[in-house]
C-alpha cells in the first residue's frame, strides 16, 4: 500500500542507520554525531536514526549545507534511567511535546514508544499517532517488542512498525548475546499490511540479508556501525583469557 507521506516511501529498501550515543559518551555531541552520519552516508546510508531535538537540529543543517536530502527518524529519549526502569516506561519519545519538537528540528518521521507502557503526558497510543499526524504532519514509525504491539499499532495508523524493542521490556528481556528478532518479524509481516522494519541487535550484513529476505521493508543498523565501544568489547571478549588485561580506570596510579 503506498504511503501519502514521500519520507515512508524512500525508505524501502533502505538501510537506516542509528547514530546515537548515551550522555557522557565521547560522541554525544551535535558535532559528532554529524560526523557520524556523513561518514554512514558516504558509505551508503538512504536515512538516519537520531536521538535528541539538538542533535536532529545540527544534523538537519549539515544535510542541507551538503545539499543531502536524507530522511530522518527523529526521537528523545529520558535519560538517566537504569535497566531496570527502561522495562517498565516509556522513555522513546514520551509525550507529544517531545514529537512536536522534534518535528520542529528537522525529524521526517517521528519514532515513540508504542510497547503499551505509559507516556509522560498520560496520552494513549492511538491519541499520539492521531496528533502526529494532524498536528505536526508527519509519519510515526511504532517501536514496539510484541505482535500484538505491532498489530496495535498498524491498527491506530502507524505508518512504520519497527521491531526495535523486543527483548527490551519487562515480558521480552533477553540477554546481551542475543541476536535480531527474526521470529518475530516473520509473524508481523504476516500480521499487518503496514511496512515493517528490522532493528534491534543487527550485526552483520547477512542478518541484513536476511531481514530483507523475510520482507523487511528496511533496516535499522546502530550498535554495529556507530558505538565504537560496543564494537571494540565484541573484539575484546574474544582475546583468550590468558592474556586478560583490567578494565580502562580499575588500573591504581
Amino acid at each position: 500500500m503506498k504511503s501519502k507521506f514521500d519520507s515512508i516511501e524512500k525508505l524501502e529498501g533502505a538501510l537506516i542507520v542509528s547514530c546515537q550515543a548515551d550522555h557522557g559518551e565521547p560522541l554525544s555531541s551535535p558535532e559528532m554525531i554529524a560526523a557520524l552520519s556523513l561518514s554512514v552516508v558516504s558509505g551508503g546510508a538512504s536515512a538516519l536514526r537520531l536521538e535528541g531535538v539538538e542533535n536532529i537540529r545540527y544534523v538537519a543543517s549539515v544535510l542541507k549545507q551538503h545539499k543531502l536530502e536524507i530522511p530522518i527518524l527523529g526521537l528523545t529519549k529520558i535519560h538517566g534511567l537504569s535497566v531496570e526502569q527502561r522495562l517498565d516506561q516509556a522513555y522513546i519519545t514520551p509525550q507529544f511535546s517531545d514529537a512536536e519538537a522534534l518535528a520542529h528540528a528537522g525529524s521526517d518521521v517521528i519514532a515513540l514508544d508504542a510497547t503499551g507502557r505509559p507516556f509522560k503526558d498520560g496520552s494513549t497510543l492511538k491519541e499520539a499517532i492521531d496528533r502526529i499526524h494532524s498536528q505536526l504532519k508527519k509519519p510515526v514509525m511504532a517501536d514496539v517488542a510484541t505482535l500484538e504491539q505491532g498489530m496495535a499499532a498498524a491498527e491506530y495508523g502507524a505508518d512504520l512498525i519497527s521491531t526495535t524493542l523486543f527483548g527490551y521490556t519487562r515480558e521480552t528481556i533477553l540477554g546481551d548475546d542475543a541476536g535480531p528478532g527474526f521470529d518475530l518479524l516473520s509473524r508481523m509481516l504476516g500480521a499487518v499490511t503496514t511496512p515493517v522494519i528490522m532493528e534491534g541487535r543487527v550485526w552483520s550484513p547477512d542478518e541484513l540479508e536476511k531481514a530483507f529476505a523475510l520482507g523487511a521493508y528496511a533496516v535499522v543498523v546502530g550498535s554495529a556501525i556507530t558505538r565504537p565501544h560496543y564494537i571494540t568489547r565484541r573484539f575484546v571478549k574474544a582475546i583468550p583469557q590468558r592474556f586478560a588485561r583490567p578494565e580502562l580506570g580499575s588500573q591504581k596510579a
